[in-house]
């Protein structure tokens, strides 16, 4: 066999399986039963087994301190013409008191062969029936969750679950009949099987409520479908081109074949998912060898041995020598599949990290292209605004002040957006302490969550100047409206206020400084939020203070906090 430089791994599926009732022997029962159909029997003890002149299975088992097993593994491994499958099939338990149970399967492809592309392994199925297992808040089934109005707020929940680690698919029921549709769905649940949680939006009621939840970034209209990946955030409109879109028009059409790469994707997206630890931690023995070794030990125990039983003692020895030279032939054999495994996935690692890269810039430029299109259609609005005032019709709400020139891309740091946020938005008062925000600089999602209180900002900077130029609502409502030119935040995203027990127990965290025309004392609660993620421990939120209208006639939006979330009930 020689290195092609693709990864092997074509397919992986790991089931994660809450208060499992014998999960091993389920395992084990379903593996069996696809190894007889294969080749007519299925052995069952630990050790090296060969089911034909090109298969063989090997089958491992690991036990607790107290002799207890805990884990089990079948692996069969086929030489076949220009290629060597491999199938791995591990279950374990956990200390929660359920299971992990995972389907794995590789083809290392000679130089210059080109194995056809490899189909899903077909007990993933029969696990998914038999173990009904969960991701995260999702229950994974063998057909597609009906979803009603009633039922849309556990789905979002589904789809911002931390714990997600599959994807998500959403299908929307169509206006009308479509047979054509109704088939093509259905083959995309079964292949999905085991690779994602697929849950349909009943009826146009369910739509309604989806849509208004999610916002239109994230929407999936009647008869569409969308994939959502993990980490999936509808507060953030362009994190809304991450998950695949397909029109009811596409498919419905006899002609249009892009129906075929939504299995296919969901499977590549769970296949490079991470691996949960205790699977990454499993560590096999050869239990058949332990038991052996304490049985000649128990003999040599009890002192001389006959010499009819040493003669028995010498066959098995030689016959474990014919073993043991097997064994060390599969051995070097499944060390150089795993060398080549290895490389493999450094290579896969970086061509993703690459990948991601690239993914993350494209949606930088969206946001520095969105921004730069709301400030020229506020400029143009300004235009017209003033030229209405010598007109006879003048114009319903007073016109906002003109903004000065800025920068032109949104902040990419905190520091940044400390330095610009006076400037650009000037009907804020940002009373805010830097240092909290400015820790936030420190993390992973830096960037992203920058451009997202850049966002957030705007929207309380534009519902300022609304109230400014004679708008009557609040901020909810002016979000909900999404005027022509104005800035809004995604509603799911907004918080008017913190739950009575929070508040009892760490209300304090949420009194920040104001000016002193709102307290003598200048300091006031807030508790009114907008949420920048919702994923990790730092799920950062910027916290105001609405006196647009009120008695400290700032006649503006008070910002008092933007930093990592505070302390409440869930932390």
């Amino acid at each position: 066999m020689t290195h092609t430089g693709s990864s092997p791994l074509a397919h992986r599926t790991v089931l994660t399986v809450p208060d499992a009732r014998a999960p091993i022997d389920t395992v084990r029962r379903v593996g069996a039963g696809w190894l007889t159909e294969r080749f007519g029997r299925a052995p069952t003890h630990s050790g090296h087994h060969r089911l034909g002149e090109a298969a063989v299975l090997t089958n491992q088992a690991a036990y607790r301190a107290d002799g207890s097993e805990h884990a089990v593994r079948l692996q069969l491994r086929e030489d076949g013409a220009g290629a060597t499958w491999r199938t791995t099939v591990t279950c374990v338990t956990t200390s929660d008191g359920g299971a992990l149970a995972a389907v794995a399967l590789e083809v290392f492809a000679d130089r210059g062969a080109a194995p056809p592309p490899p189909p899903q392994p077909p007990m993933i199925r029969e696990l998914v029936r038999e173990l009904q297992p969960l991701d995260g808040l999702a229950p994974l089934t063998l057909d597609a969750r009906p979803v009603g109005p009633a039922e849309v707020d556990d789905l979002i929940d589904i789809l911002c679950d931390p714990g997600r680690r599959l994807p998500a698919v959403v299908a929307a029921a169509p206006l009308h009949p479509e047979p054509l549709w109704g088939e093509r769905l259905a083959a995309v649940v079964d292949q999905c099987a085991g690779a994602a949680s697929v849950h349909l939006l009943r009826d146009t009621a369910a739509v309604d409520a989806f849509r208004g939840a999610v916002g239109e970034h994230h929407r999936v209209a009647p008869g569409a479908v969308r994939v959502f990946r993990t980490d999936a955030d509808p507060g953030w409109p362009a994190d809304g081109a991450r998950h695949r879109y397909l029109t009811v028009d596409r498919l419905s059409d006899p002609q249009d074949r892009a129906w075929l790469t939504v299995a296919p994707t969901v499977r590549r997206i769970a296949t490079l998912a991470p691996v949960p630890e205790p699977l990454r931690a499993l560590r096999f023995t050869e239990e058949s060898r332990r038991r052996d070794e304490q049985r000649r030990a128990a003999l040599a125990a009890d002192g001389a041995l006959e010499l009819d039983a040493l003669r028995r003692e010498n066959a098995e020895l030689k016959q474990l020598l014919t073993v043991a030279d097997a064994e060390l032939r599969e051995s070097r054999t499944e060390t150089e599949l795993a060398t080549r495994n290895t490389d493999a996935r450094e290579a896969e690692l970086r061509a993703l990290q690459q990948l991601y890269d690239e993914d993350f810039e494209d949606a930088l430029r969206m946001l520095r292209e969105l921004d730069s299109a709301r400030t020229q259609l506020r400029d143009l609005r300004q235009r017209l605004r003033e030229r209405g005032r010598t007109g006879a019709a003048a114009p319903k709400h007073r016109v906002p002040s003109p903004r000065p020139a800025g920068h032109p891309d949104v902040p990419s740091t905190f520091e940044e957006l400390l330095q610009r946020c006076t400037a650009a938005f000037p009907s804020l008062t940002v009373t805010a302490d830097p240092r909290p925000a400015l820790r936030l600089d420190e993390c992973d999602g830096a960037r992203r969550w920058a451009r997202k209180a850049w966002q957030a900002l705007g929207a309380l900077d534009s519902y300022a100047d609304a109230v400014r130029g004679g708008f009557r609502g609040g901020f909810h409502q002016h979000c909900q409206e999404g005027r022509a030119g104005s800035v809004t935040w995604p509603r799911n995203q907004l918080a008017t206020n913190e739950s009575p027990t929070t508040m009892a127990k760490w209300g304090t965290e949420r009194v920040f400084r104001v000016p002193a025309a709102i307290d003598p004392g200048e300091r006031a609660v807030m508790e009114a939020h907008l949420k920048l993620g919702s994923k990790g421990s730092s799920s950062p939120r910027i916290y105001y203070l609405d006196d647009t209208r009120g008695k400290g006639r700032t006649r503006s939006v008070i910002v008092g906090y933007i930093g990592p979330h505070l302390t409440n009930t869930r932390s």
